[in-house]
């Protein structure tokens, strides 16, 4: 996937001088700011230009990288939300590892100069693509048109994964998570494998993920699914604190295929429906026991 970049022209003068590229944005550093500022696609390279870049007169250039050579480098793209307060916003591509190496920025193209934010547009010279008069006003508009490349060969490999799987007689479903920094951990559906019926794609891919990182707690990771999770899965992935959950088929589609949950989705919706396998509360005097030992041990670990 392309990642593009606006750059002030003599910050990447400078990063051809000295054979790398240490600016995240606006003259802010890489070191500081932890990332490289990025945008997915020519409506947000318009949507920062108008946001960030609107009082700019200094000559700017627009870097052009792809992804699969910045992690030959060395480095991680994460999609994030360009508001960390406010992930239901637009996501964008941050850059992280350190400063990009001069030979991994594929093109560069002199950005007109930001006109007035009236005018509501941008041109970006030599492109091909139009950006709709407006667009820069709408920054919560098409959150998944924004990044969609990046989301799609998330849930491509997803689904690779589920349809290997499949092939070699286990179960239809993969799953990736991606953790706040980037790594990528996998998982696929192992039930028949293992003979353990817990062992889901999303639980695979989640278990995965905590030995990998060496935590339970998964906050800022995104969990992608070739199919929509079932409760299950749901419930494991708001016990590690996945951030966000993005699948592709839905329950319907995994229903066609003979995968049918809706029992289970009924199981927690309609009370009626808990006579599939009864859950009854029985009191007894030592009950709250555990939850004593766990208050009286000062060395536990909260989770």
């Amino acid at each position: 996937m392309p990642i593009q970049h606006i750059a002030a022209a003599a910050d990447w003068e400078r990063a051809v001088d000295i054979g790398f590229y240490d600016r995240s944005t606006r003259g802010a550093s890489i070191e500081k700011v932890g990332f490289l500022h990025a945008s997915a696609g020519p409506r947000q390279v318009a949507l920062v230009l108008d946001a960030v870049y609107a009082d700019v007169t200094e000559p700017l250039v627009l870097l052009t990288m792809h992804e699969e050579t910045l992690h030959g480098a060395g480095l991680r793209v994460v999609l994030e939300p360009g508001v960390p307060a406010d992930p239901g916003g637009e996501w964008f591509p941050h850059v992280y590892g350190g400063p990009i190496p001069v030979g991994a920025v594929a093109g560069v193209e002199q950005i007109d100069r930001p006109r007035p934010r009236a005018e509501q547009d941008r041109v970006v010279t030599g492109s091909t693509t139009g950006v709709p008069a407006g667009a820069g006003s709408r920054p919560g508009s098409g959150v998944q048109a924004a990044a969609n490349s990046l989301i799609e060969a998330h849930l491509s490999r997803a689904i690779d994964l589920a349809a290997s799987n499949a092939a070699t007689n286990g179960g239809p479903f993969g799953a990736l998570v991606v953790s706040a920094d980037g790594q990528v951990f996998q998982g696929t559906n192992r039930v028949t494998v293992t003979n353990d019926p817990t062992a889901h794609a999303e639980v695979e891919a989640i278990r995965s993920a905590g030995l990998g990182l060496g935590t339970f707690d998964l906050s800022g990771a995104v969990l992608y699914a070739s199919c929509e999770p079932c409760p299950m899965c749901l419930g494991a992935a708001l016990w590690s604190r996945i951030t966000r959950v993005v699948f592709a088929a839905d329950r319907h589609d995994a229903a066609a295929a003979g995968f049918d949950d809706a029992a289970f989705y009924e199981y927690f919706e309609a009370p009626g429906r808990r006579d599939a396998m009864p859950v009854v509360h029985h009191p007894t005097d030592r009950a709250a026991a555990p939850f004593e030992a766990w208050r009286a041990n000062e060395s536990r670990t909260a989770y």
